[in-house]
């Protein structure tokens, strides 16, 4: 079976779980005493302890779109030093043989600015090819055995750079979902935590009730009313 979506329990930012989560767990520390009864033992808020600051510690999303930002720029560099090198031969069997010959169209060249990587990566490899067939001919208007091992060279590095970032897409995608796992399993605990220290003080003490409330908005905050509009 398809595993599903991971969606986020809470509705503030990561940034505001740490923070409300090391609040509510200081307030626990003061009220251990009255946690005890409940099997909520100093181990157990140790334990939520740390894997807030666990949570806190992992890469976030900005940093991993940064790091396949870097990885698409090299890529798409790669690319256009590929497409140099072909434009450079197809000049000179543009010469050679002309544009409306079957020799010229044979290498495949046509559109290529618009090529997918995919695309490209295969015309590269194509050009050596009949680029090595044709070298003879081609070689009165200066291309070189060179030139074509340096597009060979270019497709490899291409086609590595190709795979990294599918890579690095995969990566950020399980990053992703590992960190909403963590940022949720955070959260339910501390939910279950907090509802008892509401039950504890609900009848006996406002100010320590209120410690232990947790408003599930955008801000972390109390949600505003709209007041209705007078008839």
């Amino acid at each position: 079976m398809k595993k599903q979506p991971v969606t986020r329990l809470y509705k503030f930012s990561d940034a505001t779980l740490v923070t409300t989560a090391k609040e509510k767990i200081a307030f626990m520390r003061r009220d251990v005493t009255a946690f005890t009864p409940f099997g909520i033992t100093a181990a157990l808020v140790t334990s939520l302890e740390t894997a807030t600051n666990a949570f806190s510690n992992t890469i976030t999303d900005i940093e991993a779109v940064s790091n396949q930002t870097q990885v698409t720029a090299n890529k798409d560099a790669k690319a256009d030093q590929l497409r140099v090198a072909i434009r450079a031969v197809m000049a000179r069997v543009e010469l050679q043989f002309g544009s409306s010959s079957a020799k010229f169209k044979k290498f495949g060249t046509e559109a290529l600015s618009q090529q997918s990587d995919a695309d490209l990566l295969i015309t590269g490899k194509r050009v050596v090819r009949v680029g090595t067939e044709f070298l003879t001919a081609l070689a009165t208007n200066g291309l070189t055995a060179a030139m074509l091992t340096a597009i060979t060279t270019l497709c490899n590095e291409f086609e590595a750079l190709i795979i990294d970032h599918k890579v690095k897409i995969g990566e950020r995608d399980i990053m992703q979902e590992d960190r909403v796992e963590a940022g949720n399993a955070v959260y339910k605990t501390l939910v279950q935590y907090t509802t008892i220290g509401l039950s504890i003080w609900e009848t006996s003490d406002i100010a320590k009730y209120n410690d232990y409330v947790i408003y599930n908005t955008p801000t972390g905050e109390t949600p505003t009313v709209v007041p209705e509009p007078a008839v």
